[in-house]
């Protein structure tokens, strides 16, 4: 036996040391075996609860049972129960969470942005990169594969079987199963689920409509917790439970009234940024909370380091697999990035925030401080009692913002699809304003704390539009802007008056909109329509002219906009009998899109009918009206009735009969009776031309 030799405080000191060694060779065993018995994560399940704030899940301290699936799972896994998101809004937000990056980093600013920088590296696809397959199934077209959050994925389900524009939990389940069905077993996958229903107007399915009445938006976030049960019992019938990494989050929360904001978008107090996340790893049995602040950007690093892939560089996310091994970072005072765009919409100075675990500043006009340990409603604002805690958030914030932009490239947008443009836009998801420039680190703008009565009347006006609702959306706009005139209340008017059909009124809320902002290209294109209704057509060219002078090159459906304006102004001039002009539109909108089918059936048929002998072109309106039909796969009577008439002018009647009976047999089979008059006779004058056979 060794002797231990030296002095007593020598061989204490020996003895504490070898201690030491011992214990952390304990703990470095125990660490290795806990993860040799650790299933290896195979697949990875990420589901998106949209507009759920946390403290509305059980787990996070709800007093009704509106989670247990959730709930199960946290009691197996990690709940965060600090986390946030950066920003207040459906495609932002998940944009933020597939990237690891703020907005000012990946440019998306609000709903509607369709420019994606190909710099910024979804999750998805470094999932596909080390071999997972990928599907997504959604539950609303506001993360349409416009916006380019599809890329990686191998299946992005964002078409609907309804036709409709968001779907229940169930339906996004019924998809993403039979995708799990057509899997290969030994295949490793990657699941991204978006359920939509706890977004307003909150309306849940039975049993929960009923368990839940007397607070529907609850009964939604129970809807959508018990298709996650229906997740984790399909995962356990494909075997794939125990080596599924799931992942529960949600994208922003909702504020329910608190603030006086009813929904969200607006603010970003905490109730719209709270969300849940909770980590569920293969094997694990024990439910852990953990009080550190974290948020949505977190997943990509954190995914990543579990699956054994290097995260792209620059990202703001953090890495929270430290938590799992038992070996969590070391405590720091970090501070997550926040935003809204939402209020210059309205002409006023945007949202941009910094929030600790203790701490939130929040800089606009009359910036705001609060104290979210003691002060969690945001109630108390300490700017002027703690200038210096504001002094180092604004400070930080200042940095945090700069080295964003500075990663982030110059973003532009690009085309988007006409319809989910308008979708978009009657729900409010699509302003004016350009975020890179009025997301501007200053205060010269009006408060947006001014503003939520305002911002409130313009919501419930746009969803009351939805419903059809016109007079009741028309008195909400008169009542707000006698308090406070704005265009863009002047602007909803407008359009509701055009949907009435009371032009003079629309005429006179388009000339109000104006001119509070004259350089409004979607007012001076709305009051084109109500000026060309109205039978005032030279008015209605004026403004037609107007909205393409001041049409950003950014819009975001430029090329679509700028053909629809120049086709109604060439009908503008067609009506007022200016038919070179007409046609001069009409040959600028084919240059920017030669397969409109309505375009070159209206070109054609003014190149036939124009009084002006010099301006016909019989010879260009058959090539024009061949066009036409061929797009339309001789499906469309009057297109067919266009080339029929094309081929009659120049004297060709065997095919000017052939094509109109064509024409004839399509306007009947649809019941389109004031057009199977006008058919059948241009066919009995075309026959008495056709040349007698001998």
């Amino acid at each position: 036996m060794a002797i231990m030799t030296g002095t007593k405080p020598q061989r204490k000191s020996l003895l504490i040391i070898f201690l030491a060694i011992l214990l952390a060779g304990a703990s470095i065993l125990f660490f290795l075996l806990q993860r040799s018995s650790t299933p290896a994560i195979r697949h990875v399940v990420l589901i998106s609860l949209d507009t759920t704030r946390a403290d509305h899940v059980s787990c996070y301290g709800y007093p009704l049972p509106t989670t247990p699936n959730i709930d199960a799972l946290a009691s197996q896994g990690y709940l965060f129960s600090h986390s946030m998101t950066p920003v207040p809004l459906t495609l932002p937000a998940h944009t933020s969470m597939f990237t690891g990056t703020i907005p000012p980093h990946h440019g998306k600013r609000k709903n509607g942005d369709v420019y994606f920088d190909p710099m910024n590296v979804t999750l998805a696809q470094m999932l596909k990169a080390k071999g997972y397959s990928t599907g997504a199934f959604l539950g609303a077209q506001v993360l349409n594969n416009s916006f380019g959050l599809n890329r990686g994925f191998d299946t992005y389900q964002d078409q609907f079987a309804n036709k409709g524009h968001e779907r229940r939990a169930e339906e996004v389940n019924r998809d993403a199963f039979a995708w799990l069905d057509r899997q290969q077993k030994d295949n490793s996958i990657f699941l991204f689920m978006h359920y939509y229903d706890a977004h307003d107007k909150y309306a849940p399915p039975q049993p929960f409509a009923t368990s839940f009445n007397d607070n529907p938006y609850a009964g939604e976030i129970a809807y959508a917790d018990h298709c996650i049960g229906q997740v984790v019992a399909k995962l356990k019938s494909l075997d794939m439970y125990d080596s599924t990494l799931i992942i529960v989050t949600g994208d922003h929360g909702e504020m329910l009234g608190e603030h006086g904001e009813t929904t969200h978008m607006f603010f970003i107090y905490q109730s719209a940024l709270k969300v849940p996340m909770v980590f569920k790893l293969p094997g694990a049995s024990k439910g852990h909370k953990i009080d550190d602040l974290a948020s949505i950007i977190d997943i990509v690093p954190t995914i990543c380091d579990l699956v054994g892939i290097d995260p792209p560089e620059g990202i703001e996310g953090k890495n929270l697999a430290g938590h799992f091994r038992n070996q969590p970072p070391l405590p720091e005072d970090r501070f997550l990035y926040c935003e809204s765009m939402h209020p210059t919409h309205y002409g006023a100075n945007s949202l941009v925030g910094l929030a600790s675990k203790e701490w939130k500043y929040i800089h606009t006009t009359r910036p705001e401080l609060y104290n979210l340990q003691k002060d969690p409603g945001e109630v108390s604002n300490l700017i002027e009692e703690q200038p210096r805690q504001a002094s180092i958030f604004k400070e930080n914030l200042a940095q945090i913002t700069e080295q964003a932009a500075r990663q982030g490239s110059a973003q532009k947008n690009a085309p988007l699809d006409p319809d989910l443009l308008h979708h978009l836009r009657s729900l409010g998801y699509v302003g004016e304003s350009s975020a890179p420039e009025d997301a501007k680190f200053e205060q010269s703008r009006e408060d947006p704390k001014d503003l939520i009565d305002y911002h409130n009347a313009w919501h419930e006006a746009e969803h009351l539009v939805l419903e059809n609702k016109l007079d009741e959306a028309l008195a909400i706009i008169e009542s707000a802007h006698q308090q406070r005139t704005r265009y863009v209340l002047c602007d909803v008017a407008l359009q509701i008056c055009l949907k009435q059909k009371d032009y003079k009124k629309a005429i006179d809320y388009g000339e109000k909109a104006l001119a509070l902002k004259p350089d409004d290209f979607h007012a001076h294109e709305q009051l084109a329509f109500a000026y060309s209704f109205d039978l005032q057509d030279e008015a209605a060219a004026k403004q037609y002219e107007l909205a393409m002078k001041f049409m950003p090159q950014d819009q975001l459906d430029f090329l679509a906009t700028r053909v629809r304006l120049l086709y109604q102004l060439g009908m503008t001039r067609a009506r007022q009998g200016k038919f070179d002009l007409a046609i001069v539109q009409f040959n600028e909108a084919l240059k920017l899109n030669p397969n409109d089918s309505i375009l070159l059936n209206s070109l054609a048929s003014l190149l036939l009918d124009c009084p002006n002998q010099e301006l016909r072109d019989p010879p260009r309106a058959l090539e024009l009206a061949q066009q036409a039909c061929a797009l339309t796969q001789l499906k469309h009577p009057l297109f067919l009735k266009t080339l029929a008439l094309a081929y009659a002018e120049l004297g060709n009647f065997n095919n000017a009969v052939n094509t109109t009976e064509s024409a004839l047999a399509l306007a009947r089979s649809m019941g389109n009776q004031a057009l199977v008059a006008e058919l059948q006779e241009q066919l009995d004058r075309f026959k008495l031309k056709v040349p007698a056979t001998r």
